[in-house]
């Protein structure tokens, strides 16, 4: 499938996807009018709001490293690991969902584009901790580092059932002319994850399902920055 089609899909994800969180906002926009909790409301109408920039803010970063190119810096992984938590541990707390943080060790720092990968974990901490919320009554997100064969694997983790590498690659190839191209995992476009697919995608670090520990999630596997191997 040619670049072009692959990006056309994407946007029609997009816009199928924004359909969910606009419904939402005008629904509780007239619960306000006739509420004793308006607060409330207007919170819940705040968060909907700020989940669709994010998706939209991420759509746009990856469409702009794909026509301006990437450039590549040192990152460390435990750091922007560190900045995800902290980032996602609001929404946790709303979801009464347990955040952990699992770092196996030191890691030198890898080859990556820093905005880009702290985009896409933070929008895929917020897709697993939704699924996690619907899947189970004690709901745990991991976020996680360990060393591969090829690099340092870095992703989120949880008990998804369901989630499995067969259905990842088939789900690749509907999103965009699905509603639910992971419906066994997410009831909603799960647009954000292949926009982040895009984003990782763009300094050559694609999603794919993979395992941490007896845990399944969705991650990437990063190469380590050789220039600065004798300075860690």
């Amino acid at each position: 499938m040619s670049k072009t089609a692959i990006d056309q899909r994407l946007l029609l994800a997009l816009a199928e996807q924004l359909k969910v969180p606009l419904v939402q906002i005008a629904r509780r926009a007239e619960l306000m009018q006739n509420s004793r909790r308006p607060k409330q409301q207007l919170a819940a109408i705040e968060t909907t709001a700020d989940n669709a920039l994010r998706l939209i803010d991420n759509y746009l970063l990856s469409t702009r490293l794909a026509i301006e190119g990437v450039v590549l810096e040192p990152v460390s992984v435990a750091s922007v690991l560190h900045n995800t938590a902290q980032a996602l541990s609001k929404l946790a707390d709303d979801y009464h969902c347990k955040l952990e943080l699992h770092l196996s060790g030191r890691y030198e720092p890898v080859l990556a584009h820093r905005a880009g990968l702290e985009a896409a974990l933070l929008s895929l901490g917020h897709d697993m901790i939704e699924a996690e919320v619907q899947q189970s009554k004690q709901p745990v997100v991991t976020l996680a580092a360990h060393r591969g064969k090829k690099g340092i694997v870095a992703g989120i983790f949880g008990d998804a059932e369901g989630l499995t590498a067969d259905m990842f690659r088939r789900a690749r190839t509907l999103y965009g002319q699905s509603a639910q191209p992971l419906n066994t995992v997410s009831a909603h476009p799960a647009t954000g994850i292949f926009i982040d697919d895009s984003l990782l995608t763009a300094f050559a670090a694609s999603l794919r399902v993979a395992h941490h520990h007896k845990l399944i999630g969705l991650a990437a596997t990063l190469l380590p920055s050789q220039q600065l191997v004798l300075l860690t």
